[in-house]
C-alpha cells in the first residue's frame, strides 16, 4: 500500500498568495468505485485520473469520499484508509520520485521504474496539502496523474462511492517551485509496512529508521507525517549534524467516542485523527549530499502490525545552500489540531470477525472447527479465500508456513496475540514462514479479507 502522507496540519495557509487573483480552485471526481460487502479494496495505480489542464503551481489540495450527489460518505460505510497521488509528467520520465529508483507493487514482487513523482496523499486523518506563501508545486496541463488507494467497506452489502479532490493552483510566474520528497522507514514499496513485536514493559518503545541523501542544495519549507495505531512520533534528523532534529510530527488521537474507535466491524487498529507538521517560508537548509534520517517510534508493550512511518516534505532547490548544518529557520510554525484529542495512543485490541447465519459480521474468539495439533514445519494452505486449517496448535519454538495458492492476493496478519507479525501480500504458490518462540494464542487474519479469512495458532 503506497501511502504518501502529508500531515493534516498543513491546512493553514500562512498568508494570501501575492498572486491571489490568478488562483483557481477546482473539484475533480473519480468513480464510482464499487466495494463488496466487508471488502478491503485497493489499487496499485489508477491511471489518467481527472486533473487541472492548466500550467501552474499547486498550492493546496484535499481529498474525501463522497456519494454521487457529492455528500461525504461516513466511515461506518466506506473508510478511505489511504490514497496517494502521483505525477508521471507530460511524456513519462520528466517526473521522477525523489527517493526511489524503483517501486515494488502491492504483490510484493513486481517492480517498476520510479518514473512517477508522489506529490500528495492522505490517510484516515484526511491530510491536506498546503504550502507557505510564495511556494508551489509545478505542474503542466499535459501531465498525467495516477492514484493509489485503499477503501474498506464496513457494511455487509455492496457499496460504491467516488474519490473527490479539490485542487488549488496558481499560474503566477513568480512562485518558487518545490519538489516533493517521500521519506519512509520502509520506502519504495506500495505496501511500506513493518511490525512492532510488542511484549515489552509498560512504557517501552520500538524504533525503526531509514536515511536518504539529498541530491541538491535545498530548503525544506513544509513537512508532515503519517503513522498507524500505537505510534508515539516521527522524527527527521540531520545525520551529519550530530543527529540534529529538524522536524517532529506527533499524532493526535481521538476521544473514546470518536467514530474511529466505534465503527464495526473492526478491520484494523485505528490510527490518529491528526498529525502535526511544520511550515516555514525561510526553510530548513540542507546541502547536496547531506543525509536525513527518519525515525518512527511506537509503543512496544503490545504488538502493532502493518505499521507505517512516513514523512513527506517539500523542498525548494537552492544552489546557494552549500554548507551542511546551516542555521535553522526562525519562522518555523508547528501546526496542530485544535480539536479535543488524546496525546497518547489508546490501547486497542483488534478482534477476529466472522459471519453469523445471516451473513452479518460478528466478533468471534476463533473460527469454526476443531483445534488440530501440528508439528514444526507444517504448511497451511491458503486457497479459495480460506486457511486449510482454521485452528492449529504447535509446540513453542515450532515453525509454521503458509502457502498462498490463489491468484488473488492474501496475507497472514496478527490481529491479537503475544507477538506481532505479518506477511507480505502473496499469491501464485508463494510461501511465508514464521517461528513461534513465545507461547500463547495468536489470532490472525488476512488483512485484505479480514472477515472471510481468520485463523488461530495456539503455541503451547
Amino acid at each position: 500500500m503506497l501511502r504518501l502522507f502529508l500531515s493534516a496540519c498543513l491546512l493553514t495557509l500562512v498568508a494570501a498568495s501575492p498572486a491571489a487573483a490568478a488562483t483557481t480552485t477546482k473539484t475533480f471526481r473519480y468513480g464510482p468505485i464499487k466495494v463488496a460487502g466487508y471488502e478491503v479494496k485497493q489499487s496499485d495505480m489508477t491511471a489518467d485520473i481527472p486533473k487541472p489542464d492548466t500550467d501552474g503551481f499547486i498550492t493546496r489540495m484535499s481529498v474525501d469520499v463522497v456519494d454521487k450527489t457529492g455528500k461525504p460518505v461516513g466511515i461506518d460505510r466506506l473508510m478511505l484508509h489511504h490514497i496517494v497521488f502521483s505525477n508521471l509528467g507530460r511524456f513519462g520520465g520528466d517526473k521522477r520520485d525523489g527517493t526511489c529508483n524503483t517501486l515494488t507493487l502491492l504483490d510484493s514482487k513486481t517492480q517498476l521504474p520510479a518514473v512517477v513523482e508522489r506529490f500528495y496523499a492522505a490517510g484516515e486523518e484526511r491530510a491536506e496539502l498546503e504550502l507557505p506563501q510564495g511556494y508551489g508545486y509545478p505542474v503542466k496541463g499535459a501531465d498525467r496523474w495516477f492514484m493509489t488507494w485503499m477503501l474498506m467497506n464496513h457494511k455487509a452489502t455492496d457499496d460504491e462511492a467516488y474519490v473527490q479532490y479539490k485542487v488549488t493552483y496558481d499560474d503566477a510566474p513568480d512562485l518558487t517551485p518545490v519538489k516533493p520528497y517521500w521519506h519512509d522507514v520502509r520506502n519504495c514499496k506500495a505496501d511500506p509496512v513493518f511490525d512492532v513485536p510488542g511484549g515489552g514493559k509498560p512504557g517501552s518503545t520500538f524504533a525503526t529508521s531509514s536515511t536518504i541523501t539529498m541530491p541538491e542544495g535545498s530548503r525544506i519549507v513544509a513537512a508532515g507525517g503519517h503513522v498507524h495505531g500505537g505510534a508515539k512520533h516521527l522524527s527527521m534528523t540531520q545525520a551529519d549534524c550530530g543527529g540534529r532534529q529538524i522536524v517532529r510530527s506527533e499524532p493526535a488521537w481521538g476521544r473514546a467516542s470518536h467514530p474511529f474507535y466505534n465503527v464495526k466491524p473492526v478491520l484494523h487498529e485505528p490510527g490518529p485523527v491528526n498529525m502535526s507538521g511544520v511550515l516555514t517560508a525561510q526553510g530548513f537548509p540542507v546541502a547536496a549530499g547531506e543525509r536525513l534520517t527518519l525515525t518512527a517510534v511506537y509503543d512496544n508493550e503490545v504488538p502493532h502490525t502493518r505499521a507505517m512511518g512516513i514523512m513527506v516534505f517539500f523542498a525548494a532547490p537552492d544552489p546557494g545552500v552549500t554548507a551542511r548544518c546551516g542555521p535553522l529557520p526562525t519562522d518555523t510554525r508547528v501546526v496542530k489540531t485544535t480539536l479535543a484529542h488524546r496525546k497518547v495512543a489508546p490501547k486497542f485490541t483488534v478482534p477476529l470477525t466472522g459471519l453469523d447465519g445471516k451473513g452479518r459480521a460478528v466478533e468471534i474468539d476463533a473460527p469454526p472447527g476443531r483445534v488440530q495439533a501440528v508439528k514444526s514445519g507444517t504448511t497451511i494452505g491458503v486457497k479459495q479465500f480460506a486457511f486449510s486449517r482454521a485452528n492449529v496448535e504447535l509446540p513453542q519454538g515450532a515453525k509454521l508456513a503458509w502457502k498462498f495458492s490463489d491468484k488473488e492476493l492474501h496475507d497472514v496478519t496478527l490481529a491479537s496475540g503475544p507477538r506481532g507479525f505479518s506477511s507480505p501480500h502473496l499469491n501464485d504458490g508463494r510461501t511465508y514462514a514464521r517461528t513461534f518462540g513465545t507461547k500463547g494464542t495468536y489470532r490472525v487474519f488476512c488483512s485484505l479479507h479480514p472477515v472471510r479469512m481468520t485463523q488461530t495458532v495456539r503455541v503451547r
